[in-house]
């Protein structure tokens, strides 16, 4: 409720949607022709729903701190945990579904071959998602083994301070992007917030440590609970590389007087063996024990996992590729996926066969009943026999697998997916500047392209020059591309329009400059590795945080519900007299 005062606030006194115009506006310019984009229909609500949705969490981590010690005790089924993991999980796959559209929206529309510019408005975007997906691994620690507490809590509150930072950055004019608004007093209102909202909290949360005190340390490195915490630290430093990345040119241009330009070679530094470490905690944690080392069969599971692992390192090394980055990534990336697939599969092993042998019995039992003979021995047990006869109460049934694994095992593979997918379109793509003519054939990339013809058009609102390209591979059926430039008059304005031919194995994309002379153009190619690894990934984590966020079956109780109301009225009802 706070909040949203302070939100009504701001609309009425910083930036007042009924304030009146001085002059009449006479007809606008329309939208900017590079927000004519589907994926511009969904990124920015989505993006500020995310941001949104983590107040809750904040919220009920601040009255977890100020309410007593009652709720922080329960352990380590804490009410806070259980009440605000639901809502870190569904804030986490927003955020994380509008940053990917957005990063499609990049990669389709401003044609420059990429998806991610390490962007001041980006980089305010993805900080409050890699703590966020510390927090939710920190909630899971303290919800099976009372650990990491205060961490815990102390990132539900930062995750909604940064969320208040990127929409200060946005909001301010200080960052020079195109994704940021102009100069609003609105901006400086939300850095104020994200002050108020990291000091207050950490003071709440530095007054109940004593509370907050773990259940119990870490037993074992190679226990589940250390690898989530080494995931929670190797997160950590990638969002704090990232602020700091994004606030040294915003510094050195107020403090110097100009302005220190980060490339991506400072984010590489880091972001590269922090990201192989993620990925290798990715990969061991799902098969690892919480409290205690690793039984045999996990032992088992770990080496099958590494060893997959190993085996496609190899099999990449024999079809050519040298890069040992890009190496490393897919060996650990399918140790994570097999992983994954063989935790699943022992953990769901011993339901199955628990359900087919409940069958199998039942199935038999039902069979004997039906046989004389049986139903005599049944009647009276064999001389000499210690033990009852057979009841046909029905045994207990077996535990359902929990939605959770498979929520947590999904978000993995898709996690997995996306990082072949970054680390093959980054370390694999090629580019290539050329000028063709009408009906001109060149080889590049393995692929044979043709350009056809160059084509004018006219619409009603833009005039389209564009190039017909045709494509093929290795002499399979031709994809035809149409690159293209628009002139939006209107604004005045041209844009390019890519063409992409996308496949598993990589996407072409053609980039038309313009016509140098007649019949002939200026093109760029290049060639992105793997880029739909990425956009699969994103879909599976997400068909992951649904099935996490699916509403759990309640459990009817054990003993008949017919019965209970009966005795409960025998207990109740006055007796007669003599009636004990």
């Amino acid at each position: 409720m706070a909040c949203l005062c302070l939100l009504v606030a701001m609309m009425v006194f910083g930036a007042d949607p009924m304030q009146q115009s001085l002059g009449t506006p006479g007809d606008g310019a329309g939208l900017s022709p590079l927000l004519q984009h589907p994926a511009m229909l969904v990124h920015p609500p989505i993006v500020l729903l995310g941001y949104a949705g983590w107040a809750i969490p904040f919220a009920l981590a601040v009255a977890g701190l100020a309410g007593g010690p009652t709720i922080l005790r329960m352990v380590p089924d804490a009410d806070w945990v259980r009440e605000a993991r639901p809502w870190a999980l569904f804030s986490w796959a927003v955020l994380g579904g509008g940053i990917l559209w957005g990063a499609e929206w990049a990669y389709e529309e401003l044609g420059w071959g990429g998806y991610w510019a390490w962007d001041p408005i980006e980089n305010a975007s993805l900080i409050p998602w890699l703590t966020g997906t510390a927090l939710i691994h920190t909630m899971m620690a303290w919800r099976c083994c009372g650990i990491l507490k205060k961490t815990s809590l102390s990132l539900a509150i930062v995750t909604f301070g940064l969320c208040n930072f990127a929409t200060f950055l946005t909001r301010s004019g200080i960052a020079s992007s195109l994704h940021a608004f102009h100069e609003s007093p609105l901006g400086w209102m939300f850095l104020g917030l994200m002050a108020a909202v990291v000091l207050g909290g950490g003071l709440l949360v530095l007054f109940r440590r004593r509370e907050l005190i773990p259940q119990r340390p870490i037993p074992s490195l190679w226990s589940r609970e250390a690898w989530v915490l080494i995931s929670a630290v190797v997160l950590l430093l990638l969002a704090a590389v990232t602020l700091v990345g994004t606030l040294i040119p915003l510094l050195s241009k107020l403090i110097l007087g100009r302005g220190i330009v980060v490339g991506i070679a400072f984010y590489n530094r880091v972001f590269i063996p922090t990201g192989l470490l993620l990925l290798a905690a990715t990969a061991a944690a799902p098969l690892l024990r919480w409290g205690s080392p690793p039984r045999p069969a996990q032992k088992t599971a770990l080496l099958l996992s590494g060893g997959v692992g190993g085996l496609v390192a190899v099999l990449a090394w024999v079809v050519g590729l040298r890069q040992p980055i890009l190496l490393a990534v897919l060996c650990l990336a399918a140790s994570a996926a097999a992983g994954a697939t063989v935790g699943f599969r022992i953990w769901d092993l011993g339901f199955r066969i628990s359900a087919f042998g409940r069958r199998v019995r039942d199935r038999t039992h039902a069979i004997r009943r039906t046989r004389p003979v049986s139903a005599i021995r049944r009647a009276k047990p064999p001389r000499g026999c210690k033990h009852p006869p057979y009841s046909a109460a029905p045994s207990p049934q077996p535990r359902a697998p929990s939605p959770r694994k498979y929520a947590g095992y999904l978000i993995h593979l898709g996690i997995v997916c996306l990082a072949v997918g970054v680390a093959g379109s980054s370390l694999g793509a090629r580019r290539q500047e050329v000028v063709m003519s009408e009906g001109q054939t060149i080889e590049w990339a393995g692929r044979s392209i043709r350009c056809t013809r160059l084509i004018e058009r006219e619409l009603p609102d833009k005039l389209v020059t564009e190039a017909q390209l045709e494509v093929s591979r290795h002499g399979a059926g031709a994809a035809t591309l149409l690159p293209a430039r628009h002139l939006h008059r209107l604004q005045n304005e041209w844009t390019t329009e890519v063409a992409i031919h996308s496949t598993w194995r990589g996407d072409f994309y053609a980039i038309l400059h313009g016509e140098q002379e007649a019949g002939r153009a200026s093109l760029t190619f290049i060639e992105n590795p793997m880029i739909r690894w990425m956009w699969c990934g994103g879909w599976i984590a997400g068909m992951g945080a649904v099935v996490g966020l699916w509403p759990a079956r309640r459990r009817p109780p054990r003993h008949s519900a017919a019965l209970l109301p009966a005795r409960m009225m025998r207990s109740t009802l006055p007796q007669p007299d003599g009636v004990a």
